[in-house]
Parts: structure tokens; C-alpha cells; sequence
């Protein structure tokens, strides 16, 4: 078993809305020993990393994909037949798609487990201390925890109402107003956050270099959590001494620049087979199936 530690310092404000009651979102919390904890999930990191790992290998191939083979690479794959425990195609699958064998997926009638264990990430403030491995800082979450307002108002068709109704006037009488304010609870720009990875045993260097290659690929445009296009979730990292980014700058060690070479050159060798062997996993008695279902890997 092998252990990463990612280290995330926000350069914006993050959102990552647990619940949402009336016109507020909240951001998402657990319970611990310690009392309430703000938290970005695992699940919502592991889904990032899942697409961008999909996104380079397309991009690096030049290719297309059919929808079936698009579920599988970007949102873990479906079930679409009687569960079967395939040893064989599991075997082939492992062997030619190292990012399906480290992320795992539903492949049509089987479920592949993955090799890769992305646990909570736990902003570093005292109550979490003894969770992240860092020092007591004299700081609580509280102190970064805010929340900001936003005015939603259907103003994006005034242009088309002055055009298209009749009588654009006769539309806004007796009509309330079309604002709403709503409100976001965020972790403040500055904040750190600390999460670990777990390797299983069996992870191989081509699965490294999957999950290297998927990371430098997230690094180019660096997001966590939601809101994105309104400027939240912008941040610099660090992995261990194995790869960082820092106001856009990515560098690497040379055995991680080796891996992802390594992973790449395998990809490109091994195209028709692998998606081959995707291909066969949309099918069910032999046609495709239209139906798709969600891996456990998602963003937000």
C-alpha cells in the first residue's frame, strides 16, 4: 500500500454545497470527534480526476468515442446485464486500461474495483490536527468559513423581449420582480485543505502514470468544487515531491515526467485494443444498451 498526500492552498474562494434550504447553500459537512468539520469530499476530488484523465487520453489519441465508451471513461461505466465474475476480461481490461484498473467501473455485465482510495479533504485548522498530520496553527475553520449573495434576475432575454413581443411594455405590468438573492456559504481564498490517497498494493507503474498523466491534466485548469464560471475554486498544490502547480506553473519530478511517458507511449500502442475492449462492455446480448448509470466518481 502506498500513501499520497495532496496539499491544496485555495488562490479563490471554494464551494462545495452539502445541502441547501430556501435561498442558501451550505457548504458540505461532516461529523467528528471534534464537532463539525467542513469537508471536500473524496468522491467529488476522485470525479475530477476521472475526467481528466479521460480528457488527455482522448486528446492525446485525436479520437471519438461511442456514449457507451464515454460513460465508462468519464462517469465510471454502467450495468447493463446479468452481474457475471468475468476473471478473464478482467484480466485483459487490467492489463491494456490502466486508468480503468486504478479508477475502477461498471464494464457492462461486471464491476472492476479500482486500486485508488481518495479519502475526505480536511482544511488545516486546528480541529483537524490530529486528521491532516499538520501543526496546530492557532486558526479555526470558522475563521474561514463565510458566506456571500448573488442576485439572480432574468435579465438574459431582455434583449429578445424588446424584439419579439408585440407590445414589450404591456410585459411588465402587474409583474413582480424577476431578482432573487441567494446565498453561498464558502471556505475563504487562502484556506488549506490536506488529503491523503491510498494506493492498494498491486498498483502498477502504468496505473501511476495514469494517475499522473490525469493529474497534470487537471492542474492546467486547477478547480475544486462548484460555481467555477463565477471565479470560485482556483488553488495551488503540491504532491509530496512528486508534481505541483503554482499560479498556473506545473512541475514534476523526472520519475513522474518518466511515468506519464511511459503510460502515454502504452496508451498509444495499445488504442485498438482497449477500445475494444470498452466497446464490448455497452453491450448486452449483442446490441448496444441505451441505458447508463453513474459510477460512484462525480464533481460538484
Amino acid at each position: 500500500m502506498m500513501k499520497k498526500t495532496i496539499k491544496y492552498t485555495m488562490t479563490a474562494p471554494v464551494s462545495h454545497i452539502g445541502e441547501t434550504a430556501s435561498a442558501g447553500s451550505y457548504f458540505n459537512m461532516i461529523n467528528t470527534s471534534n464537532g463539525k468539520i467542513p469537508v471536500i469530499t473524496g468522491n467529488s476530488i476522485r470525479g475530477q480526476l476521472l475526467d481528466s484523465i479521460a480528457l488527455h487520453m482522448l486528446t492525446l489519441l485525436g479520437t471519438k468515442v461511442d456514449k457507451e465508451v464515454f460513460h465508462i471513461l468519464f462517469s465510471g461505466g454502467n450495468i447493463s446485464g446479468t452481474m457475471k465474475d468475468d476473471v478473464e476480461r478482467s484480466k485483459l481490461v487490467r492489463e491494456h486500461f490502466p486508468s480503468v484498473s486504478l479508477l475502477g467501473g461498471g464494464l457492462g455485465t461486471m464491476i472492476m474495483q479500482g486500486k485508488l482510495l481518495a479519502g475526505f479533504a480536511y482544511p488545516v485548522c486546528d480541529e483537524t490536527a490530529d486528521m491532516t498530520g499538520e501543526n496546530i496553527t492557532g486558526h479555526s475553520w470558522r475563521e474561514f468559513l463565510d458566506t456571500i449573495e448573488f442576485t439572480r434576475m432574468d435579465d438574459s432575454k431582455n434583449d429578445m423581449k424588446s424584439k419579439f413581443i408585440e407590445n414589450p411594455d404591456d410585459e411588465k405590468k402587474g409583474k413582480a420582480s424577476t431578482q432573487m438573492r441567494f446565498e453561498v456559504e464558502y471556505m475563504a481564498a487562502g484556506t488549506e485543505f490536506v488529503q491523503t490517497l491510498i494506493f492498494l498494493d498491486g498498483t502498477t507503474d502504468l496505473e501511476l502514470g495514469a494517475f499522473f498523466a490525469g493529474l497534470r491534466q487537471w492542474f492546467m485548469v486547477p478547480r475544486l468544487g462548484g460555481m467555477s464560471a463565477k471565479g470560485f475554486g482556483l488553488f495551488d498544490a503540491t504532491v509530496d515531491d512528486d508534481i505541483s502547480v503554482k499560479n498556473g506553473e506545473i512541475q514534476m519530478s523526472t520519475e513522474v515526467a518518466n511515468l506519464i511517458e511511459n503510460y502515454e507511449n502504452h496508451i498509444k500502442s495499445e488504442q485498438t485494443e482497449f477500445i475494444y475492449l470498452l466497446k464490448e462492455a455497452g453491450k448486452k446480448d449483442g446490441k448496444k444498451t441505451n441505458s447508463s448509470a453513474k459510477g460512484d466518481s462525480a464533481s460538484s
